[in-house]
């Protein structure tokens, strides 16, 4: 009886240190409505944005939290992704001027169990973010997003580049997700 107590106050302790807490992501701008969005959690979209119309200039993201990684080795990471998702979608990437302004926030990047790796057999990853893309101080396209993702089960010792690896996959989701919202827009679930 008594180890069974000592285990669920030790599951317990577990949950707590390693859940976290999900924390609310920052109002939209004045005068912007988020929906949900099928690839976004929430999203707004200006009626007549057409996201293959302009070139667009993508501007660091600020970090406002992280939590077991530095800013010096997320950041540049999000920006080259951003980047290689851009072009892989056909959208030009330019210099300031009469391109779209991409720019974001992320709330909180966090990499979390590397300590425990070796009992639980797994790393977990977490990812707020928010932005928007103006034009000439319109507002056209308002995103906010968050991914979970976790490494693949297996106790023991964390391969080398583990926790790299499962960051390039939060940012990968995360660019996905992106790019999904603003060029599937109006498509339906069988294509048309």
């Amino acid at each position: 009886m008594c180890s069974s107590r000592f285990l669920s106050l030790a599951f317990l302790a577990l949950i707590m240190v390693g859940g976290g807490c999900v924390r609310a992501l920052p109002p939209a701008p004045a005068g912007v409505t988020l929906q949900p969005g099928r690839y976004l959690e929430a999203y707004y979209r200006a009626p007549d944005f057409s996201p293959v119309q302009f070139p667009y200039s993508l501007t660091p993201f600020t970090l406002e939290t992280a939590q077991g990684v530095t800013p010096d080795t997320f950041l540049p990471l999000l920006e080259r992704e951003l980047v290689r998702a851009w072009e892989a979608n056909g959208l030009k990437v330019a210099p300031q001027g009469d391109a779209c302004l991409l720019s974001g926030t992320v709330h909180r990047v966090s990499v979390r169990g590397t300590s425990l790796r070796f009992f639980l057999g797994r790393i977990r990853a977490d990812l707020s973010v928010s932005g928007a893309i103006t034009r000439e101080g319109q507002t056209l396209f308002v995103f906010q997003d968050r991914i979970h993702l976790t490494s693949p089960l297996k106790p023991g010792p964390s391969a080398p580049k583990e926790v790299e690896l499962l960051l390039r996959q939060v940012v990968r989701t995360f660019t996905t997700h992106l790019m999904n919202e603003l060029l599937l827009y109006g498509f339906t679930a069988s294509g048309e």
